[in-house]
C-alpha cells in the first residue's frame, strides 16, 4: 500500500540514468557530516510551562543512549535544544536560526501547539522534516505537507471523544469546559462543539485560562454555579492540579475527564492524591510501570541520564519521536543522507514494534497520513496510581 511516491521516485531515477548515464554519488543533506547528524528542537526549558521540558529530556536521553552505544551507522546524533519559553515570537527566531545558520537536518520532538503553529509554514516552506512535535492543534496535524510527521491524534478528535466519554461514562447532559486559551484549547473546543448535538450534550460553562496562568479559582466557581453535571478539563498539569484543589475546597464532587497532555504524576503531587481520586484522563501511551520491555528500557535510560526526573507520559512523547527518527536514520545505511530520503524512509516504517509506541505504521502522503501514534485510550486515578479504563465503546 506504500507504493505511490517511492515508485515515482524510482522511475524518475531510472529515467535520469537512462538519459545521463550513471550519476555521481549524491551529496548528503544539511547537517550531515561523516561522523555526525545535527538535529534541532525548541523546548520550554524555562518559564511558566517548563514542566513540559520533560519531552525534550526524554528525547535527549534517548539520543545520549544511542550515542553511547556507537551512534547510528557510525554517526553521532547532535541534538541541539534551545529554550523558547513557550513564546511563539521566540520560537520564530530560534527556528530561523536552526534552518539558516545551523543548517539542522531535521527538527525532532519539539514542544508546543502555539510555538509550532507559529513556525510550521516556514518549516515546510524550507523543506525541513518536522518529526514528532508535541502538539495536537489541528493546524499542525492537517497541513498539506510531506515534511510533517505528527506525534499524536488531533485535539479536535480528542475533544469529540471527551464529549462521548462525558455522556456514556458519566451520563452527563450538561458539561462545563475549562480550557487553555491557545491553539490546543481552542482546537479542543472546536471538537467538543462539533458533536454536542450528536450526543445530546450542552456546554453550560466554558472558562478559559492563559497559558502562563495557574490560578483558576474564579473559573471553578463559575463552573460550579453553572449546574454542570461533568467537567471536561483541557488543562496542562499545573492548572489541572489547581482545578482539582479548588474543586475539593468547594466540595464540588463533579466527575471530570482531563485531556491527555494533563496526565502527569505532578497533578496528584501538587493537588494531593485525595483531590485527584476518581479523575479520568485520556492518554496515548502505556505508563512507565508497564512490563513492556520497550517501556522499561526507556525508564532505565531516563534514570541514567536524568536521574532527577519522575518518569511520566510527557517523557515518552520525546522518546517516541526520537526513536522513530533514529530508526529511519538506521535504515538509511547506504547512499546519501538527504531530507527527501528521510521522508521516504519514514513512510516505509510499517508495523514497527521496537519503540515506546506499541505499533508504528506511517503512511504515504502529507501530515494526516504521517501520524506516529494513531489511537487514544483512557485511565482513571485510583489509590495513588493511574489504572487503565475502557469506556463502553471500547
Amino acid at each position: 500500500m506504500k507504493f505511490g511516491r517511492r515508485a515515482l521516485m524510482s522511475l524518475a531515477a531510472v529515467a535520469a540514468i537512462g538519459v545521463l548515464g550513471a550519476p555521481a554519488q549524491a551529496a548528503d543533506g544539511p547537517g550531515i557530516s561523516d561522523d555526525s547528524v545535527l538535529i534541532c528542537s525548541y523546548q520550554p526549558m524555562t518559564g511558566k510551562v517548563s514542566s513540559y521540558f520533560r519531552m525534550g529530556k526524554g528525547a535527549d536521553a534517548w539520543f545520549k543512549h544511542v550515542n553511547e552505544n556507537g551512534g547510528v551507522n557510525g554517526r553521532m546524533i547532535d541534538y541541539k535544544m534551545v529554550d523558547d519559553k513557550y513564546e511563539p515570537a521566540r520560537t520564530k527566531n530560534i527556528v530561523k536560526r536552526f534552518v539558516e545558520r545551523d543548517e539542522c537536518f531535521a527538527i525532532v520532538a519539539p514542544l508546543g501547539s502555539a510555538p509550532t503553529s507559529a513556525v510550521i509554514e516556514y518549516i515546510v516552506d524550507q523543506s525541513v522534516p518536522l518529526i514528532g512535535a508535541g502538539t495536537g492543534a489541528e493546524k499542525n496535524l492537517t497541513i498539506a505537507s510531506q515534511w510533517v510527521f505528527p506525534l499524536y491524534p488531533s485535539y479536535y478528535t480528542e475533544g469529540q471523544q471527551l464529549v462521548r466519554f462525558a455522556k456514556e461514562v458519566f451520563g452527563a447532559a450538561k458539561v462545563a469546559v475549562l480550557y487553555q486559551n491557545d491553539p490546543s484549547g481552542k482546537t479542543h473546543i472546536a471538537g467538543i462543539e462539533s458533536v454536542l448535538g450528536d450526543h445530546g450534550v450542552e456546554v453550560v460553562a466554558q472558562e478559559g485560562y492563559e497559558p502562563k496562568e495557574v490560578d483558576v479559582s474564579s473559573q471553578v466557581i463559575k463552573m460550579k454555579e453553572s449546574g454542570a453535571q461533568a467537567v471536561i478539563c483541557s488543562c496542562a498539569p499545573e492548572p489541572a492540579a489547581k482545578f482539582y484543589t479548588e474543586r475539593a475546597k468547594l466540595g464540588w464532587d463533579v466527575p471530570v475527564v482531563n485531556v491527555f497532555f494533563g496526565k502527569s504524576p505532578k497533578v496528584p503531587e501538587l493537588a494531593g492524591e485525595a483531590a485527584v481520586e476518581g479523575v479520568y484522563f485520556a492518554t496515548i501511551f502505556r505508563d512507565f510501570d508497564s512490563p513492556a520491555p520497550q517501556i522499561q528500557e526507556a525508564k532505565s535510560i531516563l534514570a541514567k541520564y536524568y536521574p532527577e526526573e519522575q518518569p511520566d507520559a510527557i517523557h515518552l512523547w520525546g522518546f517516541a519521536g526520537a526513536q522513530v527518527f533514529t530508526e529511519a536514520l538506521r535504515r538509511m545505511d547506504s547512499g546519501a543522507i538527504t531530507r527527501e530520503r528521510l521522508v521516504e524512509t519514514l513512510e516505509g516504517i510499517d508495523n514497527w514494534t521496537e519503540s515506546v509506541v506499541p505499533n508504528v505504521t506511517i503512511g504515504e502522503g502529507n501530515a494526516p497520513e504521517h501520524f506516529i501514534v494513531k489511537d487514544m485510550s483512557f485511565v482513571v486515578y485510583k489509590g495513588g496510581k493511574f489504572e487503565e479504563f475502557s469506556p463502553p465503546w471500547m
